[in-house]
């Protein structure tokens, strides 16, 4: 169950609810409540840590210098002490899309123990609401979980991935966080991505 889990959340790709699918395992296997939310919330953590690693390592790759600058800028201003617990929380409470909060926390080279961490914390209350709610479905909870996986609720699952990415990429944080200014970074096309150098 835990492989499972982590399966489904090592990629930043919107799949079925991962709650949904716990709480749809734990009816079919008819396991003991409390040992599904435990398990589930660890197999949830390791595949989101797993996730920000990866994308942390592959991100900065993929991104010209503009806007490696750019999240770089807001990363350096998310390290603080006071910023800690905000991003934590937000892991923790991880309002859709999931997959590209969690991204993001890679990119943005989140301590990968605080990740992992506040999976854990979230999962568990979402998980134990989850789990603990199955009884009262028990006999439709196939169907649920079919209904959740329509080409249409991939398709917005998706285009909300890359929207939020594509705002922590296009977002100045720098006229954002010093001059409480939200606006959209201009591009140059020479600076992204990085020229080769002549000799």
């Amino acid at each position: 169950m835990a492989a499972i889990l982590a399966g489904m959340t090592v990629t930043p790709v919107p799949l079925p609810p991962s709650w949904l699918v716990l709480a749809y395992l734990s009816v079919e296997l008819d396991a003991h409540p409390a040992g599904v939310v435990v398990v589930g919330a660890a197999g949830a953590a390791a595949g989101r840590t797993l996730l920000a690693a990866w994308t942390r390592a592959l991100g900065p790759r993929l991104m010209g210098r503009a806007t490696r600058e750019n999240v770089d800028y807001l990363a350096a201003r998310l390290h603080g002490r006071r910023t800690t617990a905000g991003v934590a929380a937000v892991l923790a409470l991880s309002p859709p899309p999931a997959g590209a909060l969690y991204t993001a926390a890679g990119l943005l080279r989140v301590s990968l123990p605080l990740v992992g961490a506040s999976c854990f914390v979230g999962r568990l209350v979402t998980y134990g609401l989850g789990v603990g709610l199955a009884g009262a479905f028990a006999g439709d909870a196939g169907d649920r979980l079919r209904d959740a996986t329509g080409p249409w609720q991939a398709a917005l699952g998706l285009a909300g991935v890359v929207i939020v990415l594509w705002l922590l990429g296009r977002i100045d944080w720098r006229a954002a966080v010093e001059r409480r200014r939200l606006r959209l970074r201009e591009q140059h096309p020479e600076q992204e991505p990085d020229a080769p150098e002549r000799e």
